[in-house]
């Protein structure tokens, strides 16, 4: 039986602010959960709640109004809702994280269907869950060193840090590493960033400390890079890193493995070798269906293949294996150099060609969503657009704008690849009218 929450005792936020009643409705692309505001003379406005549940009635202080929306701190739940439950980790609320570790997973899937097909303008979408525990799911991070040597993440609205012990998300890789971080604090300085990226080989860790002199030097802090790199490799080698690099005041050194494969234990795509804070998908299991997903939309027969945003080739490592051709793109210097070492079958361009020769067009943008260049390259794919998004908004937009350049929508899968929170990965296919 799942353990109900005590709610006796509510989140509290900003004392100022009208203290106004509110039915919550759903839960809403960016965390918070939204309802309507009951009585008052603003009865039925649009009401934004972070912490709340769907289905509970709330007390809640406005913060901020906008026209007919209004956000509000939760004050007091006066209704619980029957799918709140306890958070599985103790400092959910004050760890910015994750938002919905309070609502049970089914409600939170259920969320990311209708904020999919919302987007699309259907009445549902399917959703695919690679995680279905919603626990240990994580290869990559990015962590933060505190001013009291806490190692955690941001804390929710805010830049403080919030220390964690452990997480709930990570791999057991990335927990080993964790560990010997936290023991490791007091010789890194306060600001740091860490990126962590867990792969075939072990973990590799970037670290980018801020400008010296901004925060109280750490006791090894007059040691130049090259040796701190080195001594921090030997310091976390047992936790399973296999390669450290740091960069410090504009200067970059790097002991160990420059790079680790997260090509995956499961994967026949080949490897994909990159460093800590290059992008990638949150975990093995996650990418591995996320690719699985892309290479059923694109069909057997793709032809002639254009991919946008391509990175380091996490997608083009697959398309090889379709098309009769790859010409993939980026603007990051740095991820087509690893692109065309991971795959070399491609060719790779760092901006779209002007005049577009390609049956299918894969386009995997930045949260913005597609750029006037990309756009104008997209629209010229002769056959079909797999268009893979990280943002519901920005797609619905580029959805209707593919659509005025005379492409109809053939099909939306939704996947949960990171359970807790509002993240939800969508892949949207357009076929030429």
């Amino acid at each position: 039986m799942t353990e109900r929450p005590d709610n006796r005792v509510a989140p509290t936020g900003n004392s100022d602010g009208e203290i106004i009643d509110v039915r919550i409705e759903s839960l809403a692309p960016g965390g918070d959960a939204v309802g309507r505001q009951e009585g008052g003379e603003a009865d039925g406005m649009a009401i934004f709640v972070p912490l709340a549940v769907p289905g509970e009635r709330v007390r809640a202080r406005v913060t901020r109004r906008k026209a007919r929306v209004a956000w509000a701190d939760l004050v007091e739940i006066r209704a619980t809702s029957p799918h709140r439950v306890v958070p599985p980790c103790p400092l959910f609320g004050r760890c910015g994280g994750c938002q919905w570790q309070h609502v049970d997973l089914p409600t939170q899937r259920a969320a990311k269907r209708g904020i999919a097909a919302r987007a699309l303008g259907l009445p549902d979408v399917t959703l695919l869950v690679p995680a279905p525990s919603g626990q240990a799911y994580r290869d990559r991070a990015q962590l933060v060193v505190g001013p009291k040597e806490e190692v955690g993440f941001r804390a929710r609205r805010s830049h403080a840090v919030v220390d964690v012990p452990r997480c709930l998300l990570f791999s057991p890789a990335l927990d080993a590493v964790l560990a010997a971080l936290r023991v490791s604090a007091p010789v890194l300085s306060a600001g740091t960033e860490i990126d962590l990226q867990a792969g075939r080989e072990g973990v590799h860790v970037a670290l980018r400390s801020p400008t010296p002199g901004a925060f109280q030097p750490r006791q090894d802090s007059r040691r130049s890079n090259g040796d701190r790199a080195a001594a921090l490799l030997r310091r976390w080698q047992a936790s399973g890193v296999v390669g450290v690099r740091v960069t410090e005041d504009g200067r970059e050194q790097l002991a160990g493995a420059p790079d680790v494969d997260i090509g995956g234990k499961a994967s026949d795509d080949g490897s994909l070798r990159i460093p800590a804070g290059a992008f990638a998908q949150v975990g093995d299991a996650a990418n591995r269906a996320l690719v699985a997903v892309v290479l059923h939309e694109l069909g057997t027969d793709p032809g002639v293949v254009l991919e946008l945003h391509a990175g380091s080739g996490n997608f083009t490592r697959a398309l090889v294996t379709r098309a009769a051709v790859v010409v993939a793109c980026d603007g990051d210097h740095a991820a087509i150099i690893r692109g065309q070492k991971n795959v070399a079958a491609a060719t790779w361009l760092a901006r779209p060609p002007r005049l577009v020769n390609a049956d299918t067009v894969v386009v995997d943008p930045p949260r913005d969503g597609l750029d006037p260049e990309s756009l104008r390259a997209v629209v010229q794919a002769r056959r079909s657009i797999v268009y893979i998004s990280c943002d519901s908004q920005t797609l619905s937009r580029d959805a209707q704008r593919l659509v005025q350049a005379g492409f109809v929508l053939r099909g939306v899968i939704a996947l949960d690849l990171m359970p807790h929170t509002f993240h939800v990965e969508i892949v949207a296919t357009f076929d030429r009218a």
